[in-house]
């Protein structure tokens, strides 16, 4: 009895253990650190980019894949279908002319902040931030979803509060009606 005793007390402690980290994927707290740490990497690798620009050297050979990183399932899937009707239309149907990753065609300094989970209901939820790209501070609403063990954007729109000064765009709504 007392060899079960010793054998089942580590295996709980274990399992309380799991179940504590578990519950704290899926608390405010931890998607708002999830979602700092996506556009801390983000800005980081645009700064670089802009560095590199400025100081007249070439952009890196091999670009972190942000998407396959930070992006759901169902997102890469539309992005997908996106880019390969623009493969095969040569350059005649063009969807990516700005980058919802910077807001805007360009970057300069970039940095998020002001991020704020709105609503978490179970495996989904809604957050919101402010990009600062240069000059521009645009409104960020990004839906979010608990798939893989960890949260992914699974929508992201510019200027959700519709600012007059930018835009106004849903990505993956705005793949769905391109054809992805």
């Amino acid at each position: 009895m007392a060899l079960v005793v010793m054998v089942c007390i580590p295996w709980l402690l274990e399992s309380c253990k799991n179940l504590r980290r578990t519950d704290y994927k899926h608390s405010e707290e931890y998607l708002k650190e999830r979602i700092q740490k996506i556009y801390a990497n983000v800005t980081l690798f645009y700064n670089r980019l802009d560095t590199l620009r400025q100081n007249g050297e070439g952009a890196p050979t091999r670009w972190p894949d942000f998407d396959k990183l930070y992006c759901s399932a169902d997102w890469n899937d539309k992005l997908s279908a996106v880019t390969a009707l623009e493969e095969e239309s040569d350059g005649k149907r063009v969807f990516f002319d700005w980058n919802y990753w910077t807001c805007a065609e360009d970057y300069s300094f970039m940095y998020a902040s002001d991020v704020e989970v709105i609503d978490k209901t179970g495996n989904t939820g809604t957050a919101s931030l402010t990009l600062h790209n240069g000059d521009m501070a645009v409104p960020v609403l990004l839906n979010m979803v608990f798939e893989r063990g960890d949260w992914f954007i699974d929508e992201i729109t510019n200027n959700w509060n519709r600012h007059p000064a930018y835009r106004y765009f849903e990505w993956k709504h705005e793949m769905e009606g391109f054809g992805g």
